[in-house]
């Protein structure tokens, strides 16, 4: 836990901290356009804060870098979300005064300041504004972390009291930017490292942020190649095969290399397999199992010839070489039906 809670003082988060700094410097100077630039600087930095809760949570150790992604206004919504849970708190604070004066703006704020990590956490793990400002959520969360939510309530009353005394006291902002901002840094490392520490009761399945990257570009390479198929089945439908089978050999070409050869070509074959005319999903069976035979996997030769003869009994071998040598495979593998099937 140590040492998930020291990543602010690492190279990234450091260099993060002189960056923002200085820029906000800069645009501190430039009067009602710096102060629009410094607002985009905060978002940057927070987007950056919940990447650093993720990490925590997930065990790694290395803090992330500052990357497009994160500057993407569409892509990290999580901060904007925040300001809105705790602008929600400070209207009740606010009424508290209203209502009971001194004492109600004593009790409402130990309130949102003993939620407010809840909170943080709560949207760090679901990514789910409403569940963030709901009392119910963040008093589950905070049963479940027992003591330790008392550490992490201590940690940021700290906090807000020390970035309330460094404001107020005459400090240079160059002075303030940086410190406030590894205060931050430090408070989402604790969240985090939290959150890890108790991940199994809590039920949280860690991944690394490389391991949502990978989930996200797999996904998005399967709408991809979904959107292509559909292309090609347009095609068929309208009886230029040939401009069916470009799409697929192009695709082929570029994504079925590698260790990812298998799973595309059995991504292909599931949808092929199933079009009529039979045609086209014959040639991409043919052209599978020519692979698989020079790669010598005839178990999965065997299987995919199967698994074609299923859908189209009619099918045959690219060639008589291919039809020869995938009957010797299924008369050593005791596949007496496939060598009936092979030899009518």
């Amino acid at each position: 836990m140590m040492r998930l809670l020291l990543m602010p003082l690492k190279a990234s988060p450091l260099m993060l901290v002189a960056f923002f700094s200085v820029f906000a410097w800069i645009f501190g100077l430039a009067g009602f356009i710096g102060i629009a630039l410094d607002a985009i600087l905060a978002s940057w930095f927070f987007k950056y804060c919940f990447v650093l809760l993720d990490t925590a949570v997930a065990g790694d150790e290395e803090p992330p870098v500052l990357d497009l992604e994160m500057v993407n206004p569409l892509a990290e919504q999580r901060p904007l979300a925040e300001l809105a849970v705790i602008g929600a708190g400070c209207a009740i604070v606010w009424g508290g005064m209203k209502l009971a004066g001194v004492p109600g703006l004593i009790v409402s704020g130990v309130l949102l300041v003993t939620a407010l990590p809840a909170s943080v956490a709560v949207l760090g793990l679901t990514r789910n504004p409403l569940r963030a400002a709901s009392p119910i959520a963040l008093a589950r969360l905070a049963r479940e972390l027992g003591a330790h939510y008392i550490w992490l309530v201590l940690a940021t009353a700290v906090f807000g009291a020390g970035l309330y005394a460094l404001i107020r006291r005459p400090a240079s902002p160059g002075v303030i930017a940086p410190l406030a901002q590894l205060g931050f840094l430090f408070l989402f490392a604790l969240i985090g490292a939290t959150l890890h520490q108790n991940r199994h009761r809590l039920g949280i399945t860690t991944r690394t942020r490389e391991e949502r990257r990978a989930e996200r570009e797999l996904s998005e390479h399967t709408r991809e190649r979904k959107r292509m198929l559909d292309r090609a089945f347009n095609e068929l439908r309208l009886g230029r095969s040939a401009d069916a089978w470009h799409h697929l050999e192009r695709w082929i070409e570029i994504h079925g290399r590698g260790a990812s050869a298998h799973a595309e070509y059995g991504a292909l074959l599931d949808s092929a397999l199933q079009w009529q005319p039979h045609a086209l999903g014959d040639r991409l069976t043919c052209e599978y199992l020519t692979r698989l035979l020079a790669l010598r996997d005839t178990g999965r030769a065997l299987q995919v010839l199967e698994r074609r003869l299923g859908s189209n009994p009619l099918f045959r071998p690219a060639s008589p070489e291919q039809a020869r040598r995938l009957r010797e495979l299924a008369s050593l593998a005791g596949k007496r039906a496939l060598c009936r099937h092979l030899d009518a």
